[in-house]
């Protein structure tokens, strides 16, 4: 595969797809971060009505708000593996009337049907692409919320992750080499074995400020940032004992430094 010429949205597809299939993810991400649960719960999702969780996977999110909100979800992935396994488990719930998947392209998500919270977690922005379609997704999401309602987000900071793919990347800007999408700084492929098969991840690594820019020009203003966690995601939703370590460590660090970082915005 020619990282710089992929098709973004078909590869992160396949990498979704192959990555439910397996139950990898279930087993490398198996609750929420507990952290961002109550954060959205204390940020409109405790007392929404319709929320959008945009990039839900497997519902790690969604199954909890239905167990502690009387809220309808709708469910929004690219993996049709995710929303299989999604609707797998709502098969043995009693909250399966309160949920709607949806599958595909932005366009099957209905405006005429606005959300309270949309949610964009654990960097489903950062896997759209360039930056003029990650302004596209930002719109149709503004364009599906209330005009009080709140879009929660966390992306992963670019101070944090993946330093020697930033390199690689940079070079290759430097030197004339890099086409889209990797002649936008920020924008990284890695690999990673996944049940055996390797298979590629792209992310645009974002700054605080690289944020709140691509926010404003979507029709959002930023309400609150902050870090998401300081140890990675896997681990915290793994062991009490590193959730413990982290909420103390998250008291007194920066938004950027964080594993991800956490958003608040407003629709203006």
């Amino acid at each position: 595969m020619d990282e710089q010429t992929v098709d973004v949205t078909a590869a992160m597809t396949e990498t979704y797809d192959h990555y439910f299939s397996s139950d990898e993810y279930r087993l490398r991400y198996p609750v929420p971060n507990y952290a961002t649960l109550e954060y959205v719960m204390a940020r409109g999702a405790g007392s929404g009505t319709n929320i959008l969780d945009f990039g839900c996977g497997n519902g790690r999110y969604g199954l909890a708000l239905l167990e502690r909100t009387q809220a309808r979800i709708t469910g929004y992935d690219i993996s049709r593996a995710s929303l299989a396994e999604f609707e797998s488990v709502l098969q043995r719930t009693p909250h399966r009337d309160r949920v709607t998947l949806i599958h595909g392209e932005l366009e099957n998500l209905d405006p005429e049907k606005p959300h309270d919270v949309v949610l964009m977690l654990f960097g489903v922005l950062s896997h759209i692409g360039i930056r003029a379609k990650r302004i596209d997704a930002l719109r149709k999401v503004r364009s599906l919320i209330t005009p009080n309602g709140k879009l929660i987000l966390s992306v992963p900071s670019i101070y944090r992750r993946r330093p020697m793919e930033l390199l690689k990347f940079w070079v290759s800007r430097r030197l004339g080499l890099a086409r889209a999408p990797q002649n936008e700084p920020g924008n990284i492929f890695f690999s990673r074995a996944i049940d055996g098969r390797p298979v590629v991840f792209f992310y645009h690594l974002y700054s605080v400020a690289r944020l709140r820019e691509e926010l404003a020009l979507s029709g959002f203003k930023m309400s609150e940032c902050g870090p998401e966690s300081f140890l990675p995601e896997w681990l915290v939703t793994q062991s009490s004992l590193a959730r413990w370590f982290d909420n103390l460590i998250v008291r007194i660090l920066p938004a950027s430094l964080g594993y991800c970082i956490r958003v608040t915005a407003d629709p203006v």
